[in-house]
C-alpha cells in the first residue's frame, strides 16, 4: 500500500471524510478513512542548518534586485564572507 510503517506505530487521528461522530476530532468509522498525521514537533536547529539560514539571508540581504552573472559575484562575495566569521 506504499504506507511506509505498520499501521500500528502510526500516530495521528484515522478519519472518514465527510462522516459525523460524537468526536469532532475523529468522527465517523474506519470506512474509507484517512490518517490525519500529528504536526511535527520541533527541535532545535543544527549548527549547519543555521549556517546554511544565515548565509541565505546574507544572499537576499545583498544580492536583492541584481540578475545574470551580477548576481552570481554578489552571491560568491556574500557567501565568502559568512564563510569567514
Amino acid at each position: 500500500m506504499g504506507f511506509g510503517r505498520p499501521l500500528k506505530t502510526r500516530t495521528g487521528s484515522w478519519v472518514r471524510p465527510g462522516a459525523q461522530g460524537s468526536n469532532p476530532m475523529a468522527p465517523g468509522s474506519y470506512g474509507k478513512y484517512v490518517l490525519i498525521r500529528s504536526a511535527p514537533r520541533s527541535y532545535p536547529k543544527t549548527s549547519q542548518q543555521a549556517r546554511i539560514g544565515e548565509a541565505g539571508r546574507a544572499v537576499g540581504k545583498e544580492c536583492k534586485g541584481k540578475t545574470g552573472s551580477a548576481f552570481y559575484e554578489c552571491r560568491s562575495q556574500a557567501l565568502s564572507s559568512v564563510r569567514k566569521h
